[in-house]
């Protein structure tokens, strides 16, 4: 019994130590992978895909009492009619007992609850580049750390039929 446990211990070391040498120059990566493909006749996508997947710091510049607005670009295309837009709620960043009411822009059109046409029929047929802006109301904010969503929905609106 003695003799197995002895013979094998050293053929272990040396298959590890082997391994081991290997291992030496090797390395490994793991890379996450997404992809949306959109449908070729509608779609609004941020042309800087951080817009919607990383939070958007608004904070004031140095010297300054105005929050940083939020500047961007959308890429929209309607092959079939125009393309309206609303935001959900009332946009605003709340920071406790205090409120800063946001106004969000698309191709320069202030956006309420109600959906409106950010870009026409013509303008969609290809593909539409268009701004998108988030500011806040007013320059004298209360200090405090603040969040916030803005949630918006783009709908494709067929044309009118004549």
């Amino acid at each position: 019994m003695f003799k197995k446990i002895a013979m094998t211990a050293p053929l272990a070391i040396l298959a590890l130590s082997s391994s081991m040498a290997f291992a030496a120059g090797e390395a490994r990566h793991s890379i996450s992978l997404v992809a949306t493909v959109p449908e070729n006749g509608f779609y609004v996508t941020p042309v800087d895909p951080d817009l919607v997947n990383k939070d958007q710091d608004m904070s004031p510049r140095v010297g300054s009492n105005t929050l940083t607005p939020v500047a961007s670009q959308l890429d929209i295309r309607n092959n079939n009619g125009s393309v309206h837009a609303s935001v959900e709620g009332t946009p605003r960043l709340y920071g406790g007992a205090n409120v800063i009411d946001l106004v969000v822009a698309v191709n320069g059109i202030a956006l309420t609850n109600t959906p409106q046409m950010i870009v026409g029929e013509q303008e969609s047929d290809v593909n539409y580049r268009a701004p998108i802006n988030i500011s806040a109301v007013g320059t004298d904010h209360p200090a405090g750390d603040y969040t916030g969503t803005v949630a918006i929905v783009y709908d494709a609106v067929p044309p009118v039929a004549l």
